[in-house]
This record gives C-alpha cells, structure tokens and sequence, in this order.
C-alpha cells in the first residue's frame, strides 16, 4: 500500500481522521493516534477558532443567565436558563454549566457552533433583559409615590376621624356637667359610662400623635404627624365646639418654615 502523497514510498499507517494511507514522513502520532500532517494543521486551526473562555462564559451568565451558554453555542439551553432565572437555583446552575460547557469544548468533548450568531443571541437578550428592568423602575417610580401619597391620606383621614370622637366626647360631657369641660382625659374615661373607649393625650395613632389642651370653658386637641412629609403632611387642630382646622407640617400656624422633620416630640 503506497502512501497517499507520495506513491513512490510504502504506507506505515493510516490516518485516523481522514483515512488515507500515509507514509513515515507524513505520519504524526497524538495521543497514541495516527494523523496525516494535513488533518493535524486542521484540527490544531479548528481547536483554535473554537476555543471558548469558561471565565467569561461564567461572567456572562452571572450577569444574565443564559447569555453563557450562548456564548458556548448552546441556544436553546442558555433560552431554557433565561427564562427560570428566577427561581434562583437555575441561575447558579446556569453560571456553573456555562463555566464546564466551556472547558468541554476546548477538550473537544463538545461540539462548537458558529460564534456570531451565539453572540447576536446574547446580545438581544441582554438588552431585552435591559428593556425590562427600565420598564420596572419606571413602574414602581410611578406606582410607589402613589402608594405613599395614598397611605398618608388615609392617615390624615383617621387622624381627623379620631379628633372629631375626641371632640364628640367633650361636647357630650359638657352638656352633661352644665356646659363644663373635664380638666383631663381621665374624666371621660372613667365616668360611669366613659365617653371614650381608649386614651389619645400624649398617644401615637396611625402615625399622628395627638395631644389635648382641657380647661372647664374649652379646649384644643392636635394631631401632629410623628414624622412630616412621611406619616402625614398636615396638622390638624379641633377645638371648642368642633371647629377643626389644619395646616402644613412643613410650617407653623403662622406660615413660617419650620424643619421638615417635624415631630410632636
């Protein structure tokens, strides 16, 4: 059997890739297998153009999933870790396989696909995953201000609710006591049957802190926000006769600034 290039000379081997016979000046053994010298340049150029980075494929998946394995070539698992990120387990999972796909296809234990439109995948799924995040904040940068706006009117509500039993006990007692106020709290709690069924002076009630200023002729009952501009952005004020009223924490009854911070203490 002569060699394949060169048919004046006797073949010693034959080519474990491409079959031919080859002869010693052509024959190349690695890793006890024969090679011509032709398919051992295009293994080494193909192992080289194939070569994939387990770091950066790691990096890539832990920065968004799935992105590794399309660096890898692996389309439809790196989509399958895209979408179950979320559960965690998958993303750990997915940044490790990334890493251990990558060594196995510089061993050449996995096959390589094209790298352009692995990187095109990855691409658009990064900046789909980009696209989704801006749209979050952008939603909960409208929705969360709204919740708060919402949450401290309903505070403001039930501190004026509660100013107006405050001011509905009082009234009662004083056309009880011929037209007298109690001199405190007390006296409406334990009357024989109590004009309120719990104390407000000095008390924190949904975040406004009441406080009561009695005397037998009238009387000034506050709610203060325990913190302005966060658990309420008015002051309400109920005095003799019911006559409530309010004005913004962020000022005194007289319109000058006081610290945002504000606090019945």
């Amino acid at each position: 059997m002569r060699c394949a290039n060169h048919t004046d000379r006797d073949a010693i081997r034959v080519c474990n890739h491409c079959g031919r016979s080859i002869c010693e000046e052509c024959h190349i053994e690695i890793e006890s297998e024969n090679y011509c010298k032709d398919c051992v340049s295009s293994k080494l150029h193909h192992g080289k153009s194939e070569e994939r980075s387990p770091a950066l494929a790691a990096i890539l998946s832990f920065i968004v999933s799935g992105t590794g394995q399309f660096y890898n070539g692996q389309l439809g698992k790196g989509i399958f870790f895209f979408f179950t990120s979320w559960l965690i387990i998958p993303w750990i999972i997915g940044i490790l396989d990334a890493y251990a796909s990558a060594k196995k296809i510089n061993e050449g234990k996995i096959a390589a696909h094209k790298r352009l439109g692995c990187l095109l995948a990855a691409f658009v799924s990064v900046f789909v995953f980009w696209i989704f995040v801006i749209l979050v904040a952008i939603i909960a940068a409208i929705t969360i201000p709204l919740s708060i706006a919402r949450k401290i009117s309903a505070q403001e509500n039930a501190a004026q609710s509660q100013l107006k039993l405050i001011s509905a006990a009082l009234e009662s007692y004083s056309v009880e006591n011929n037209g007298n106020y109690p001199t405190d709290e007390e006296a409406l709690l334990n009357a024989k049957t109590p004009y309120l069924s719990g104390t407000y002076n000095h008390k924190t009630i949904s975040g406004y802190t009441f406080t009561e200023e009695i005397e037998p002729r009238n009387y000034r009952i506050s709610a203060t926000p325990q913190e302005c501009g966060v658990t309420g952005n008015n002051i309400f004020v109920i005095e003799t006769g019911g006559t409530i009223s309010s004005y913004d924490c962020f000022k005194n009854e007289n319109g000058t600034i006081v610290d945002a911070m504000y606090n019945s203490k």
